[in-house]
């Protein structure tokens, strides 16, 4: 099994986004997008019937480590083919 990379880079640094773009381009194992989320999806508290997530899909923090850091790399593994 292999393994990508994918680096994570907040919207608030798009030098940073840019530099890395940049310098992995070409790299087929290396992956470079801007975060894409806007918000919290669920923005009212409103009672549901059932949440049928069982758990936390995300192992790590993501949100913590772009708002410190400004980028975070995620591994993936990716099945070959």
């Amino acid at each position: 099994m292999a393994r990508k990379e994918l680096w994570i880079i907040a919207r608030r640094v798009p030098v940073t986004y840019a530099t890395v773009k940049q310098r992995f381009s070409g790299q087929a194992d290396i992956e470079v997008i801007l975060d894409r989320r806007h918000a919290q999806r669920r923005r009212t508290a409103l009672p549901t019937d059932a949440d049928r997530r069982v758990g936390e899909r995300r192992s790590l923090n993501v949100e913590g480590v772009l708002r410190q850091l400004g980028w975070v790399i995620v591994a993936r593994r990716v099945d070959e083919m």
